[in-house]
């Protein structure tokens, strides 16, 4: 991956300068207190934002920003399913995946196509899957649905009708879009899979 040390450096960096500050706090700092336990114990929070394979942030919007770690979300269900799955089960493969959110069946029109160029420009490593609000129709779509029953990726993400995701392999967000119609998803991948 060519945005290794890019990504990598700064958070090495950023372990042996909390390591060389909290062993020097540490000497005298409160061995109860809260915060001196917590900054110990914890792992550094980790995110990629400003990567060279990390799309711009275009706030304002709710969830997360390309560059953070993509939250996990339960009450997703299948249609031919009785159980809920996890957002954390549609993300265990080993390639980019693509999340198309939709609250109404309108959006979803693009999305063949869509799914098709974006596969095109990821060289055929990418999965895709729909997810889409609790009664939203579907009649017709031929790629992977989801629905969202509890709500909790709508508010996880900040979700809203016709945005998308792309999560990385390593389980941080590459890009958020609020329009996947447009070029902006097809691009992002072309360039992060450019040879």
């Amino acid at each position: 991956m060519r945005s290794y040390d890019a990504e990598r450096r700064p958070v090495g960096e950023e372990v042996v300068q909390g390591t060389v500050r909290h062993a020097a706090e540490g000497v005298q700092a409160d061995p109860d207190d809260p915060s001196t336990v917590i900054r110990r114990e914890a792992q550094p929070l980790v995110n990629y934002r400003g990567s060279p394979i990390v799309a711009p942030d275009r706030p304002p919007h709710q969830g997360p920003a390309p560059g953070d770690r993509a939250p996990d979300c339960g009450g997703l269900r299948f249609d031919l399913t009785a159980f809920p799955s996890r957002l954390f089960d549609l993300l265990r493969g080993e390639e980019h995946t693509v999340l198309l959110y939709a609250d109404h069946p309108e959006q979803l029109s693009p999305y063949g196509e869509l799914v098709a160029s974006a596969r095109s420009a990821a060289h055929g490593q990418l999965d895709a899957w729909v997810i889409v609000a609790p009664h939203a129709a579907t009649d017709g779509l031929l790629l992977p649905v989801v629905r969202d029953a509890l709500d909790e990726f709508r508010q996880s993400y900040g979700a809203a009708g016709g945005s998308g995701f792309v999560i990385r392999p390593d389980g941080y967000l590459g890009l958020r879009s609020s329009q996947v119609s447009g070029p902006e998803l097809v691009s992002y991948l072309a360039a992060t899979f450019r040879t």
